[in-house]
């Protein structure tokens, strides 16, 4: 994408996010335009795996007992996941039907509520259909905590 393609879709997506319970159809229309379509695999996995927080203990003299605790040691893992492009403080991914909106820095925090959305289209037609945003849930099993992001109603399409 060059930098002028950039820039227009950057706007789009600014107003795509902003505040209100409507988007203009024809920004998503153009959006789907502008973002070149990755296909999608069968089986996609993105997670990072968190280590425990090594710590010391002691004793200090004029000072009394003390903690320091380390950087937890954190892994990344990703398989089969699509192109992405970074766009503004948005990263992006088209596959047919569907174009994620991730803030650029979501991975950076814990809680992913709200960080990313999902515009969703009729892919013969191209035609909008709503925009879901991002709700992170848990499941526990055991010692595992497995933290999932599912997409719920957002904002529907409005005026062109």
């Amino acid at each position: 994408m060059n930098v002028q393609t950039r820039l227009e879709a950057n706007a789009i997506l600014d107003r795509l996010v902003a505040d209100g319970s409507t988007f203009l159809r024809n920004d998503a229309r153009r959006l789907i335009e502008l973002i070149p379509v990755t296909q999608p695999s069968r089986f996609a996995l993105k997670g990072i795996f968190k280590g425990p927080r090594p710590s010391i203990r002691g004793h200090s003299p004029g000072h009394g007992d003390v903690e320091l605790k380390e950087e937890a040691k954190e892994k990344k893992i990703t398989l089969n996941v699509p192109a992405s492009h970074k766009i503004g403080g948005y990263v992006v991914i088209h596959t047919p039907g569907s174009i994620n909106i991730e803030l650029m820095w979501a991975e950076t925090k814990a809680d992913q509520t709200g960080l990313s959305c999902l515009l969703v289209y009729d892919g013969p037609t191209k035609e909008p259909e709503e925009l879901r945003i991002a709700a992170q849930r848990s499941l526990s099993l055991l010692f595992l905590t497995l933290n999932y992001v599912s997409y719920v109603p957002w904002k529907q399409p409005g005026p062109t």
